[in-house]
């Protein structure tokens, strides 16, 4: 028997699932003396293959939630096989068997999980994984290190304490082919980030902290000036791990044609607010502000280290008022203007991203069938004896 099966949407992020799973089975290894390399298992990260044989050899399955997760066949799949083995061994045993972990690996702000009996979420004192999940604990590890060990230790300490043995499935049926896939439409939906920053060489006379530019808009760098480029790695990195199709654009007359010609592709609008004393860049937002709809969104970075835009902070926000008053008026309460470190604005675009996906769905299912009602797979499926 191993000891924990690792669920999680394939594809994605698979350079921190990889990490995530070492360290685990080290964590687990370190609690019960076996060697971390015969504690877990996973399914291939390429295939949409449920491989029954690790699950039936499992203890306990890890579930890594995510906005996508229930959204997976092979995900349902291997989140089902489990539940039926709870149900099996409660109605032969009398016993539950706290057997599946769900862990929340990146938070959906519009769905908050909500458990029933008798499954028990990662509990954690940690806010930064409560609020945003193991991933950004892991891609931030430097800074999150202690929060990172402390779900490691909950997690493992639970996986360790799992003693019943639960029944194998024979006969169960997957559906590995059916349902969303990865790579398809919906999970590869191409978004543009457009950058609203300027060269060097545009800024106005009074922009003296030149550090954060370079040769082009796109080398704009509010929060590592020694990195050219880093928030445009950044944004790709991001909506990379949520399973879009990125892509970068200075703000010009092409971006500005392509907001909102297309409505099944989002776009992102990222704002140097110092761009609102450019005469040139204020017709570009005009024309910008002019059609957000469902499809565009805006964030603004605003370093806390840019000690020259907190001199004249409230020049700045006039500026932005001007410039941008439909936009700035309808994500004002979003808590994505002036974002003073890297660790905010990457949260604050992660649920930016997701409510912008969801809100963009949503529209289409409306003018496509605007009578039919909501159905779907709650976020956590009813564990427990099921009735007749």
């Amino acid at each position: 028997m191993s000891h924990f099966y690792l669920s999680h949407v394939r594809r994605v992020d698979e350079e921190w699932v990889a990490a995530f799973f070492r360290d685990l089975s080290v964590a687990v290894g370190a609690r019960i003396g076996r060697p971390p390399e015969t504690l877990g298992s996973r399914g291939d990260p390429y295939t949409l293959d449920v491989p029954l044989d690790s699950l039936s050899r499992s203890t306990v399955l890890v579930a890594l939630l995510s906005p996508r997760y229930f959204s997976q066949s092979y995900c349902v799949a291997e989140w089902n096989y489990f539940q039926q083995r709870l149900d099996v061994h409660w109605s032969r045993t009398g016993r539950r068997a706290d057997a599946v972990i769900p862990v929340v690996w990146e938070p959906d702000p519009d769905h908050p999980p909500a458990v029933t009996s008798p499954i028990s979420p990662l509990h954690v004192p940690s806010q930064a994984y409560q609020r945003d999940g193991v991933l950004h604990l892991l891609r931030l590890k430097a800074r999150y290190q202690d929060e990172y060990g402390e779900v490691l230790d909950a997690l493992a300490r639970r996986i360790a304490a799992a003693r019943e043995e639960l029944p194998e499935m024979h006969g169960f049926r997957t559906t590995t082919g059916a349902g969303v896939r990865p790579g398809a439409r919906e999970g590869r939906r191409a978004i543009d980030f457009v950058m609203a920053s300027m060269s060097r060489q545009e800024l106005p006379a009074d922009r003296q902290a030149r550090h954060f530019y370079g040769d082009r808009a796109l080398d704009w760098s509010p929060y590592a000036p020694e990195d050219k480029g880093a928030l445009a790695s950044l944004v790709t990195d991001v909506a990379t791990a949520l399973d879009f199709a990125p892509d970068v654009l200075a703000l010009d007359d092409t971006a500005v044609d392509r907001v909102g010609a297309d409505p099944d592709r989002l776009v992102v609008l990222l704002v140097d607010a110092w761009v609102a004393r450019i005469r040139e860049k204020q017709r570009l937002f005009s024309a910008v502000d002019g059609r957000p709809g469902r499809s565009t969104t805006v964030l603004e970075p605003r370093s806390e280290d840019d000690t020259e835009s907190a001199a004249q902070a409230a020049e700045l926000d006039d500026a932005v008022d001007r410039m941008l008053p439909l936009l700035r008026h309808s994500f004002a309460e979003y808590q994505r203007w002036s974002l003073p470190d890297s660790e905010r604005f990457t949260s604050a675009l992660r649920k930016a991203l997701i409510r912008l996906q969801n809100d963009a769905m949503k529209s289409v299912e409306a003018e496509r069938a605007p009578a039919a009602p909501a159905t779907g797979l709650a976020p956590f499926p009813l564990l427990g004896r099921r009735s007749s």
